[in-house]
């Protein structure tokens, strides 16, 4: 398996969007070996895509990720791992271990954390997600008063 680590300096960066370098490794037979890595000039999904395709990439790890970008690079084939932290040490022993729940970011269950309502608040630059950002709330808010609401009557 051809993988990647979103990588800030010696560990996962905080944010898949804010990762300085991405680093490939080969994982099989439960060893893992250095396979090279890239820069982004320009942080954008597409580029991002493109540059892991041609790497033969199969899988990311990282930390937080937008809903957005995440189903682009799942649209794309890979399966993304996100909400991980730790130095890429810890990752790469995580990985062969087959334990890398085990560094899920405090507050994640793991692979599913990030899949709840809020997932798609964030628009990554280049994303066509019907419905992204275009207010489809149902106006279950409080409101602010200037509606129709009956007005209490005052006790006698």
């Amino acid at each position: 398996m051809n993988l990647c680590l979103a990588c800030y300096e010696d560990r996962l960066a905080s944010l898949l969007e804010n990762a300085t370098s991405f680093r490939l490794f080969r994982l099989e037979h439960g060893e893992t070996t250095p396979a090279g890595g890239f820069d982004l000039a320009r942080h954008d999904t597409q580029n991002l895509i493109s540059a892991l395709a041609s790497c033969g990439v199969s899988t990311i790890v990282c930390g937080g990720v937008s809903g957005c970008t995440r189903r682009m690079l799942m649209q794309a084939g890979l399966d993304v791992r996100p909400w991980i932290r730790g130095t890429v040490d810890d990752v790469l022993a995580a990985l062969a271990e087959g334990s890398l729940d085990r560094l899920a970011m405090p507050g994640c269950g793991g692979r599913r954390c990030g899949r709840g309502r809020m997932q798609s608040d964030i628009v990554a630059p280049g994303c066509s997600h019907p419905g992204q950002g275009r207010g489809r709330g149902y106006g279950m808010g409080p409101g602010s008063g200037a509606g129709n609401t009956p007005k209490k009557e005052e006790p006698k």
